[in-house]
This record gives C-alpha cells, structure tokens and sequence, in this order.
C-alpha cells in the first residue's frame, strides 16, 4: 500500500507541540481535517478506511513513518485509532 497524496498532506500538520495548537482529540483532529474539502476531503477519507481497515500493523506503521509527521504513537493501536477517530469525522 501506497500512502495518497491527501494522506501525506494531512500527516504533515502533525506538528511537534501541537498540543500547545490544539490541547483536545477533537481539536486536534480539527487542526489537520480542516484544510480538505470536496474531492480531496473524499479521497482522504477513503485512503484512511481503507488503511485502517486493511493495512497489517507493519504497513500502518510504516506509512506513518513515511509522512512528515512529528507525532508519534506508543503502539500501532493507538495509530490506528487515531486515523479511524479522523476518518469517522470526514
């Protein structure tokens, strides 16, 4: 599996100290959701069910760790939820 150019994008936002932007779940979720609309909001959501959904923990991970995100998980569960929290909200 091969990381969507949205996923990528959204990835990105997941800055170091973001907690100090946006100290919630929900506001973080806010925070890298916001900038995808129409089309690509579609893509994005379809890309990150279709991960968490199908991809094996080794494959989840390493697309993570594929993007320029800052933020890291404890466990690939924790990962997995935190996509499937931002797919339930596109």
């Amino acid at each position: 599996m091969q990381a969507a150019p949205e996923f990528l994008i959204f990835a990105r936002w997941y800055i170091q100290d973001i907690d100090r932007i946006a100290p919630t779940l929900e506001e973080l979720y806010d925070f890298g959701l916001r900038r995808f609309r129409g089309e690509e909001r579609v893509r994005l959501r379809q890309f990150i069910d279709r991960a968490v959904r199908e991809a094996s923990d080794a494959t989840l991970e390493r697309l993570w760790n594929e993007t320029d995100a800052d933020i890291y998980f404890p466990t690939v569960q924790d990962l997995r939820a935190f996509l499937a929290g931002a797919g339930d909200r596109l």
